[in-house]
């Protein structure tokens, strides 16, 4: 997990990223609704995707994400996404989750005012989501 972070910062332009709460500049709020779509990367499927942020801490939001599966069945997730890296126009969130017998869900995502692009990854599928205000 460590690893995919590390990768998206560097994969980032140079914004000056810091720990949250060291100095950092204030990062953007992504308090709010969100609207687009995910992907499954390992089977192509794909449907649409809104997600309601809420701050719950400093360095927190829950977020609750709202899709389809197939075109009509319906889910539900919601997870506690940890800010790992801030910068002056963008955050760096993380969130892992266990499932069961479907193993652990993690997602890294870079989100700004606007834009919200995550990675989602567990045992036999990966992709991401892709949200816009």
């Amino acid at each position: 997990m460590r690893v995919s972070v590390l990768c998206v910062l560097l994969a980032l332009p140079s914004v000056g990223y810091a720990q949250p709460g060291v100095g950092a500049p204030a990062p953007p709020d992504l308090t709010g609704s969100w609207s687009g779509y995910w992907l499954s990367d390992t089977n192509g499927h794909t449907g649409p995707l809104r997600a309601k942020f809420t701050q719950v801490g400093p360095d927190q939001y829950r977020v609750v994400y709202r899709g389809r599966f197939a075109k009509v069945i319906p889910f539900r997730y919601v997870a506690k996404m940890d800010i790992v890296g801030t910068g002056s126009d963008a955050v760096v969130l993380t969130a892992e989750k266990p499932l069961g017998p479907f193993g652990t869900f993690r997602t890294t995502a870079v989100g700004s005012g606007n834009t919200f692009d995550a990675t989602f990854n567990s045992r036999r599928d990966n992709g991401k989501f892709v949200l816009r205000r």
